[in-house]
């Protein structure tokens, strides 16, 4: 079986330490009989060391990419949401409201109908992904044309508009877990820009 990489230089490096440390070991101690055949323990040592760096430069790797990888799944998750709600406004003839509150990391999507609002779904990302969402909170009014009409006055018709603006310029939508992070652009059509 044949290794590539620095793993593998490394794991050369550590037989070629511990043959040559039992040669020399071996050749000091011509005059004592070595009654077992197992480990000294200068090798098991060098051993532990070197498996105890490798463990720790793992982990610190593997964690790294764990949080970028949270942060893209949380913008991934976003895009999805509102590429679904302007399918669903096309598909149903209706006007479907997406509305991004960071100061709950939620975003909730409902269809705006005759009878009033249908809430159709919450997306809580602080607790289902363990992200944040940073930005200005607004909502954008999805039509069955499949584009944003700027003024649909959706939250003002629903008593809910304290705070909130229609994404009538450029909204950025930013989702951070630590020190990482990473931003969708909501176009005031309704585009994504990544």
């Amino acid at each position: 079986m044949q290794l590539y990489g620095p793993v593998s230089i490394l794991l050369w490096a550590v037989v070629r330490t511990l043959a040559l440390g039992r040669a020399l070991i071996e050749g000091t101690m011509v005059h004592m009989q070595r009654t077992t055949g197992g480990f000294t323990l200068l090798e098991m040592l060098v051993v532990i060391i070197i498996g105890s760096v490798l463990t720790g430069v793992t982990f610190s790797g593997v964690q790294g990419v764990q949080t970028r990888l949270a942060v893209q799944g949380a913008r991934t998750m976003y895009s999805t949401i509102h590429q679904k709600a302007r399918t669903q406004a096309i598909e149903m003839g209706e006007t479907v409201i997406i509305q991004t509150i960071p100061a709950t990391d939620v975003v909730r999507t409902w269809k705006r109908s005759g009878a009033g609002k249908v809430v159709d779904e919450t997306w809580d990302f602080r607790t289902e992904m363990d992200v944040d969402i940073r930005g200005d909170g607004f909502y954008m009014c999805l039509t069955p044309r499949g584009y944003a009409d700027r003024d649909c006055g959706a939250l003002r018709e629903y008593g809910n508009d304290s705070g909130f603006s229609t994404a009538s310029t450029a909204q950025r939508v930013q989702f951070w877990l630590g020190t990482d992070s990473t931003s969708v652009l909501v176009m005031p059509l309704g585009q994504l820009v990544r």
